[in-house]
């Protein structure tokens, strides 16, 4: 099984995109200046990646027309809320696999697709590549994963070598597009999904902070270029300084295995999670829920010290964490605590109990 091509970096990219316009430039720019209307309007954008083309062996000619990376992005005030949709998932509108709609009928035709999935308006569309992702990991410094074990692949037709060692690493562009497209492990695409998760929330984060402007700036001037949306740059600026605070989730469109390779959407568990994640309120009270926290000694005591003032009593684990999250299967439960960490709540595909708070050495810069 060749890992493919993806990503997808949301709401990252019309965040650092707005940035990178918005930076003093000369005269014939200045028309696309953010005004500043407060917070981000309620839209619907599907963001995917396409993947590459390979005329021959060793031989990549651009850009492909699948768009193996699929997230649906529900931006509503101060947040951001992105669904991943596995590459396998089965559409009847596109008659076989979702990540052909692009190149069947472009955007507007996945557009469709992701509506007759989720069942949630879509209203406009980002199409990325893979070199605009590996740009933008490294506008912001790159980023840290930690592997349990090693990651290798190789593909020597595609030109594809993966070959990372386990423990902690800091990734550089390239190395992270590698990391996101590998999927060779028990969970195959899931684990790949989740992945994918870690880096956006990293790369989110990190576009947030002015030192990584000027940076993000030149990256994305570059990108730019190679985008496919129907967004213009005036309506991303317009809502800029609305986003400098965004909340972030990502989870994943519940799905079942069906015949061959296709996966089906779970309609009962996707209108129960659906119905839970769009309309997720904060509880006004800690839930009562078994709390880990993972990392290292004296960043658990002080999110110990945190949850005491809450009233929580909390496992603890002291463990290699290469970035800071907050990963839980019941919604409300993660909500309360990623916004009293100011975390991004990840739903990963695997099982989760109660909640695991994640604190790495990536809070303290």
């Amino acid at each position: 099984m060749r890992p493919r091509t993806s990503f997808l970096l949301l709401a990252l990219s019309l965040f650092a995109l707005g940035l990178a316009l918005s930076w003093p430039r000369p005269g014939e720019e200045e028309g696309v200046r953010p005004r500043r209307v407060g917070a981000l309007p309620e839209m619907g954008v599907v963001v995917a990646a396409r993947d590459i083309e390979y005329c021959g062996y060793h031989t990549p000619c651009g850009p492909g027309s699948r768009t193996d990376t699929i997230f649906y992005v529900r931006l509503r005030g101060g947040e951001a809320r992105a669904l991943a949709i596995p590459r396998d998932l089965y559409s009847p509108m596109v008659g076989g696999k979702i990540n052909a709609a692009y190149a069947r009928g472009g955007a507007e035709l996945l557009k469709r697709a992701v509506e007759e999935a989720t069942g949630l308006v879509v209203e406009r569309h980002v199409i990325l590549t893979l070199e605009s992702v590996a740009r933008m990991v490294d506008a912001v410094g790159g980023v840290e994963v930690y592997l349990e074990r090693p990651m290798r692949y190789t593909d020597r037709a595609a030109k594809l070598f993966i070959d990372f060692p386990a423990g902690r690493l800091h990734l550089n562009g390239e190395d992270a597009v590698k990391y996101m497209r590998f999927r060779m492990d028990a969970l195959g695409d899931y684990a790949r999904l989740d992945r994918i998760k870690g880096v956006v929330s990293q790369v989110l984060k990190k576009a947030q902070d002015p030192r990584t402007w000027p940076a993000v700036t030149l990256a994305l001037r570059e990108a730019w270029r190679e985008l496919d949306t129907d967004l213009s740059l005036e309506e991303v600026l317009a809502h800029l300084p609305g986003i400098r605070g965004l909340r972030l989730s990502l989870a994943t469109l519940p799905t079942q295995e069906g015949k061959g390779t296709f996966l089906y959407v779970d309609e009962r568990a996707k209108a129960q999670f659906l119905a839970a994640w769009m309309g997720m309120a904060l509880p006004s009270s800690p839930p009562q829920v078994p709390v880990r926290l993972r990392g290292e000694r004296d960043l658990i005591l002080w999110g110990q010290a945190l949850l005491a003032r809450e009233g929580v009593e909390v496992q603890v684990e002291e463990a290699e964490v290469a970035r800071s999250a907050v990963y839980a299967k019941d919604l409300e439960a993660g909500g309360y605590f990623a916004e009293l960490f100011h975390l991004p709540l990840l739903v990963p595909h695997q099982p989760v109990p109660g909640v695991v708070v994640e604190l790495g050495r990536d809070l303290l810069q």
